[in-house]
């Protein structure tokens, strides 16, 4: 994100004098910000109805709880997708040095990490009086806050990143495909045996090693363009793997006694209905970006609509970071209904003022000097 001084006058349609326009995504990459748009409105549902899932607010098996588990199993997508782009972005081979890629990646993210960190723990003190040593655990784990860990996750790829360019570099499209797929099983097994076995689980350290198959396949899938009849099975694919995802919750809830790690693994990130769900999603998503002419009709003028996306893209990571406190606090004042159109509503009224309360945040603390790095 470009910095602007503070002592720059506003000109024009509130743009800092003498700050550069803000530029537009090439159109042949414009469906990665229309895809990263849709993720993060997925992870929003996510966070929305999964109380409704575990239990919380309805009873297993009920109505309310299956329209529920029907809308979370079926965006169950949104991280494993998130990880795709970044794959897709940073592994084609380029020449960097390894000073400026760490530089630049983790200046992204470190700042907001250690901020978001502090802000979340922090609040968690307030509002359920956890202590220094909850918080020390929670850093370690690699989970300060309900959704941080994915910054963990992003880290640990980052880390990887220059050397697994070098393999992208060197090694055959069949190899890389192999090495994917085998991170990729590895991954699912390793969820597999935390969830069933509870023998270990993931810290700040490791938390990213699951994750590296993902990481390769948005780089090997980024040029794949689908045809109208792949796009078909592909989302065939969404749905049969998000409809295996909610009845295999339900199953494995019900057969051990109530939802546990069990049940809850089947919508891991890592279980393989999601493992399946995820690549189709990501193909789906980059076919219908690509014939999405507003962004990518060669016939019109089509910058200023990519300008716009891009506006909204460059919210998305900012959004991520605010959304939970602004949904906890929503929910805490609302409550949810146990009843599916009440239920229905009342989430999908959370997910749209979250939204919005959420943006309205990034775009505030983007204009402020001193907060701008932490969004």
């Amino acid at each position: 994100m470009a910095a602007t001084s503070p002592a720059l006058a506003v000109g024009e349609r509130g743009r800092p004098v003498g700050a550069a326009p803000r530029t537009a995504t090439p159109a042949a990459s414009a469906w990665l910000d229309i895809t990263r748009n849709a993720a993060m409105l997925a992870v929003l549902v996510v966070h929305a109805f999964a109380p409704v899932v575990v239990t919380t607010y309805a009873d297993l098996g009920s109505a309310t709880w299956w329209t529920a588990n029907a809308l979370d199993s079926l965006v169950r997508w949104c991280v494993p997708v998130f990880i795709m782009i970044s794959g897709a972005l940073l592994l084609r081979p380029r020449d960097e040095g390894l000073r400026r890629f760490y530089t630049r990646r983790f200046s992204r993210i470190g700042i907001p990490l250690a901020a978001w960190s502090a802000v979340y723990l922090s609040w968690e003190h307030v509002r359920d009086g956890s202590t220094w040593r909850d918080a020390l655990s929670d850093i370690l784990s690699g989970e300060p806050a309900l959704h941080l860990y994915f910054l963990f996750v992003l880290a640990g790829l980052y880390v990887l990143t220059p050397f697994l360019r070098l393999i992208t570099r060197h090694a055959p499209t069949r190899m890389l495909w192999w090495f994917a797929l085998l991170m990729s099983a590895l991954g699912v097994a390793d969820q597999f045996v935390v969830a069933f076995d509870d023998a270990g689980g993931p810290n700040a350290v490791t938390r990213f090693l699951p994750y590296i198959g993902y990481y390769l396949i948005g780089y090997l899938l980024r040029d794949t363009v689908l045809d109208r009849r792949q796009m078909w099975f592909a989302g065939a694919a969404v749905a049969g793997s998000a409809a295996a995802t909610a009845f295999g919750a339900h199953a494995l809830a019900d057969a051990t006694g109530g939802w546990g790690s069990e049940a809850d693994y089947i919508l891991d990130y890592l279980s393989p209905t999601v493992f399946v769900m995820s690549v189709a999603a990501f193909l789906l998503l980059g076919a219908l970006g690509r014939r999405w002419g507003v962004f990518t009709d060669p016939d019109r003028d089509t910058g200023p609509a990519r300008r716009r996306l891009k506006a909204v893209s460059d919210l998305s990571f900012g959004v991520f970071l605010v959304h939970v406190i602004v949904l906890s606090t929503l929910r805490g004042l609302t409550g949810i209904p146990d009843s599916p159109l009440g239920m229905l509503a009342m989430c999908s009224a959370h997910v749209a003022v979250v939204l919005v309360v959420s943006a309205a945040i990034v775009v505030v603390l983007r204009r402020i000097p001193v907060l701008r790095a932490i969004v």
